[in-house]
């Protein structure tokens, strides 16, 4: 009620006094903040002061984030759940502030949340040095900003003082990258530093988990920002494509619609692009669709929609076009989003209103937990602040997920994988236990099981009781070192994997088997990773626009999925064990990490797809190689990209221009 009256305070001018009475009763500094404080009390102002952290400027806390504030200042380690639009991660970037601590590691579950914290901190905190790769250097201060993967493929680390877990639910989640996750903080916790963890709607944690632990979890439903909640009938795609299109005629303000999979979200855009009011929804990206629309394909959904104000954002658009999607939608250009759950993850966005066109996240119906993170959405802290949120079906059943960390507990929920990585100085008897067959048979280390993480330890030991036992002939085409291999050997190689330790969903990413697999990549390594080839590739034989649609997701699925992060994965670890196999029998084993570097680099030039994480297409790059020819490592592309702030580069369109003076805009220069 108080939030809704605040939303209409021009409304209520004569009782001004009283609506910041009762928002002050609510802890919601931030709106008093931003009203006519004249009319405060001495006591209030006072209050007010007391929510304001150290050195961040106007940054005014509510009630909640400053008893959280509190207990990280007097050192405790928190754990919060608290619905979304709660500000979890300014609490974050006020102890960052507090500059107590030298290294403070930040894990994100997606690229897309490293590279929108990156722009936030490079700005915010210039004397740091922000690191979200590998293979940048250390300076004397650092925040590491990084996936799960990328923290643990960090080599060396300085003394971590502080780290945030952001997302910290998916350490529940039974998958490859949530037994990452928990590597990530087993070997996180080892370090003693002081931690946050924050995710939104938990229940509680689990049992087996560590007292300690769990009197550190805060729960909370402070809400600060309120919305309506309206229920939409329809019964079929006809009946809710002519009530989405109702709703916005209707409706003002910036739109998300959810949508259960990448296929449908195009299906729905592609309404949208046949419904749209004259005009558009609004002014819309143009100069952006252009340029998609010319460098992926004019024929997708996505090149028209953006000219209508219309955006889409998913999990398999290229690393840089997603929070373009974002920047447009929050700016204005787009007055429509359609999106699936990487919208959930974290991902802030200035949505007023949310459109729940599904009961899915693709083909399974999603629980009460994510369909909370979805109708949070709507509405914004100080932006809007009573959102609208339109449901086309039922909710599921309330029931609030009880979070396990197996890395921590070692329950039956934890993977053999991840019980290896464990040191055994830690490890229960019951893990022991289970661990027994892996750990006492005799085909393969334990480091190299340790090393090729994320994969089966019992495929892993089926590789090299196979190469063990196999015909020296079988060989032939294995034993090669070149970063450009023959279809053949790429052959051999894919098959070794895909038959004793595939990755979850093997055929299910645009690859049917290793032989397609193969084709594909050598497909896209003749074309120097040209996306464009990829899809014109993947889309050959569409005859509809729909199934055009659908194979260019298709396309960029088997990037995301296999380039991006599976093959190289896979080829080192088959490396690693033809290495320890091969050579206990006499044989010069070959070498494949030429080529999985290649694969990691999307077949083009080193670096130039990583570069996307900072909003510039790779393509932009080909474009300025000559001037930066002498690059060697990402920092030394960073520092030759801000050479080029300024210059004038007629090798580059307006558009390009623009994308390029942005990403420059959010690289502070790295600190020494």
């Amino acid at each position: 009620m108080v939030i809704r009256a605040l939303d209409r305070s021009g409304d209520f001018t004569n009782e001004m006094p009283l609506l910041l009475s009762l928002a002050r009763d609510q802890g919601l500094f931030p709106y008093i903040e931003n009203l006519d404080t004249n009319y405060l009390p001495l006591p209030d102002l006072i209050a007010l002061e007391m929510h304001r952290p150290d050195d961040m400027g106007k940054v005014v806390f509510h009630r909640v984030q400053a008893e959280v504030y509190r207990k990280l200042l007097s050192g405790e380690n928190v754990l919060l759940s608290a619905p979304t639009s709660f500000g979890k991660t300014l609490v974050m970037d006020a102890i960052i502030a507090t500059r107590r601590h030298d290294n403070i590691v930040i894990i994100v579950p997606t690229l897309a949340l490293i590279d929108e914290i990156r722009r936030r901190l490079s700005v915010q905190f210039p004397d740091y040095k922000v690191i979200t790769h590998p293979g940048q250097s250390n300076a004397s201060r650092n925040l590491f900003v990084l996936t799960q993967e990328r923290y643990l493929a960090m080599e060396e680390m300085p003394d971590v003082g502080f780290f945030f877990l952001d997302e910290f639910y998916k350490l529940n989640e039974d998958s490859e990258r949530g037994a990452l996750l928990n590597q990530a903080l087993y070997r996180l916790m080892k370090t003693d530093a002081q931690f946050y963890f924050a995710a939104p709607n938990i229940g509680q944690l689990s049992e087996h988990l560590p007292t300690n632990l769990r009197t550190s979890l805060i729960i909370t439903d402070y809400a600060t920002v309120a919305a309506d909640t309206i229920r939409v009938e329809a019964t079929n795609d006809g009946e809710r494509r002519a009530r989405l299109k109702e709703i916005l005629e209707e409706v003002d303000g910036p739109t998300l619609i959810y949508c259960q999979s990448p296929p449908r979200a195009g299906e729905v855009a592609r309404w949208l692009r046949e419904d749209a009011p004259e005009g558009g929804y609004a002014e819309g990206m143009p100069d952006a669709a252009a340029w998609v629309g010319e460098h992926f394909s004019e024929r997708w959904t996505l090149p028209e929609s953006l000219r209508l104000g219309v955006g889409i954002h998913h999990g398999k658009l290229p690393r840089w076009l997603g929070p373009l999607m974002v920047k447009g939608f929050d700016e204005g250009a787009l007055k429509v989003l359609v999106c699936t759950s990487s919208l959930i993850e974290g991902v802030n966005t200035r949505a007023k209103n949310v459109i729940i066109l599904d009961k899915n996240v693709s083909t399974k119906k999603y629980d009460w937990f994510t369909f909370a993170n979805i109708r949070g959405r709507g509405g914004r802290m100080l932006k809007h602040f009573v959102g609208k949120v339109f449901l086309f079906n039922e909710p599921p059943p309330f029931e609030l997920p009880d979070i396990d960390m197996p890395g921590l507990s070692q329950s039956a929920a934890a993977s053999e994988s991840l019980l290896l990585s464990i040191e055994e100085e830690d490890r229960t008897e019951e893990t022991n236990e289970r661990l027994r067959e892996v750990t006492e048979q005799t085909y393969l280390s334990q480091e190299t099981l340790r090393l090729n993480q994320g994969v089966n330890p019992h495929g892993q030991i089926q590789l090299a009781k196979q190469l063990k036992t196999a015909q020296r002939s079988a060989f032939r085409d294995i034993l090669w070192e070149t970063a450009a291999p023959s279809y053949p050997q790429l052959l051999a190689v894919f098959s070794l994997f895909w038959k004793t330790m595939p990755p979850r969903g093997v055929s299910s990413h645009g690859a049917r088997s290793p032989e397609h697999l193969a084709m594909l990549c050598s497909k896209m390594a003749a074309a120097h990773g040209d996306i464009r080839e990829v899809i014109a590739n993947f889309t050959s034989r569409a005859e509809t626009d729909k199934d055009h649609d659908k194979l260019v997701e298709d396309a960029f699925d088997f990037v995301r999925f296999w380039i991006d992060h599976n093959l190289p994965v896979f080829i080192r670890a088959v490396d690693r064990i033809a290495k320890e196999v091969l050579e206990q029998r006499g044989i010069t084993p070959g070498n494949f990490a030429p080529y999985a570097a290649r694969v990691e680099a999307g077949f083009q030039t080193p670096l130039f797809l990583t570069a996307e994480e900072y909003g510039i297409p790779s393509q932009v790059l080909k474009k300025l190689q000559r001037r930066l020819s002498s690059v060697q490592n990402l920092d030394q592309l960073m520092l030759g990209l801000k050479v080029l702030s300024g210059r004038n580069l007629p090798e580059l369109t307006a558009f390009e221009r623009r994308l390029l003076d942005d990403a420059l805009a959010s690289m502070a220069t790295p600190a020494a």
